[in-house]
């Protein structure tokens, strides 16, 4: 008599008698669990709750350290062995799972689960120092395009020919400058000197400046000073120009 290879297997078992809450990370956004409650362990939790007969069970979803845990999904549950898939918001967090048994006055945690962390969605920031970055492949691809030869072994080389881009002539014409005004305010009657220079003021004391503004660092001492010359105070603005 021949036996088929699945009528050899034992039939799979569907509970285990064991409590637990298992936590698996499905991928960026995702994570499977399952677990079983055994009676024993659901009996005392209603016991706890003093025999509520509003009391239900409670899968929760908590982010963060283990001392930082923020709720963030709730999922009402009425099996005590079942399985669910999960939607976790953010990705590269570290998150756990809980059945709770909640009562109109207590609340029982019948399970907790492993921690797991979720991958991080994006490109990761660490380079394997024996192959090439993606700047030296992109070097080696313009090199090999400018016809100059390779000759770090880190470095990208491409064997087939290829010809070399057409150099267009630049049609587009882009220029960009900067200004600066200063302006303030001083006593009426003082003496005000913009980087060791006297300058002008109105009745009421204001002043107002226009500076061409170069790349780079540029200081501007302001100082103002009485008539009778006995009071001075500077005030210093330094402005800084980068162009990208």
């Amino acid at each position: 008599m021949k036996y088929s290879v699945s009528s050899q297997l034992p039939p799979l078992v569907n509970e285990y008698d064991k409590p637990h809450l298992v936590c698996l990370v499905k991928n960026v956004h995702w994570a499977y669990v399952f677990w079983e409650i055994t009676d024993e362990q659901l009996e005392k939790a209603w016991q706890t709750i003093g025999y509520d007969e509003n009391a239900y069970k409670m899968l929760r979803v908590l982010k963060g350290k283990r001392h930082e845990q923020q709720v963030v999904l709730d999922i009402t549950i009425d099996t005590n062995v079942g399985s669910h898939y999960l939607y976790l918001p953010d990705p590269g967090q570290q998150y756990q799972m809980e059945i709770l048994l909640v009562g109109q006055i207590k609340t029982v945690v019948l399970l907790s689960s492993n921690f797991i962390i979720t991958p991080f969605g994006g490109i990761s920031t660490e380079e394997d120092e024996l192959w090439s970055s993606i700047d030296q492949l992109y070097t080696g691809f313009s090199a090999e395009l400018a016809g100059i030869g390779l000759t770090s072994p880190l470095l990208w080389s491409i064997t087939s020919p290829m010809p070399k881009p057409v150099i267009y002539e630049e049609e587009l014409y882009l220029a960009v400058d900067t200004e600066l005004i200063l302006y303030g305010k001083a006593s009426p009657g003082s003496t005000v000197y913009v980087q060791g220079e006297a300058v002008s003021t109105n009745t009421d004391g204001s002043f107002t400046l226009r500076y061409a503004l170069s790349e780079g660092c540029s200081i501007f001492p302001v100082k103002a000073v009485t008539a009778d010359g006995k009071c001075t105070k500077t005030i210093v603005p330094v402005i800084t120009r980068e162009t990208y």
